[in-house]
């Protein structure tokens, strides 16, 4: 059985690839038995489609004065690369 933790990693998973079979049967068992994580899953997945909409029409939200510089991009998607592959 998945703990939370690791069916809130299957759930962002699954937005951006394909789930194996196993992975798949276990958050499907999972989130069949857990509401907070069934939520989760469907907020995520809303929010996923709501900036692909966003990104499809090319359109953006914020004024360019706040939005962030290329380094803090940069910073952001390194710390993100390091806690996903910390938690691997």
């Amino acid at each position: 059985m998945l703990t939370c933790k690791e069916a809130s990693y299957l759930a962002s998973k699954k937005l951006d690839k394909n789930l194996s079979f196993r992975e798949n049967l276990d958050f499907k068992l999972h989130t069949l038995m857990c509401g907070l994580c069934r939520r989760y899953a469907s907020e995520i997945s809303s929010l996923h489609t709501l900036l692909q909409k966003v990104r499809a029409s090319n359109s953006s939200m914020l004024p360019k004065s706040v939005k962030l510089s290329q380094k803090s991009r940069h910073k952001i998607k390194q710390a993100i690369d390091e806690a996903v592959s910390a938690s691997d």
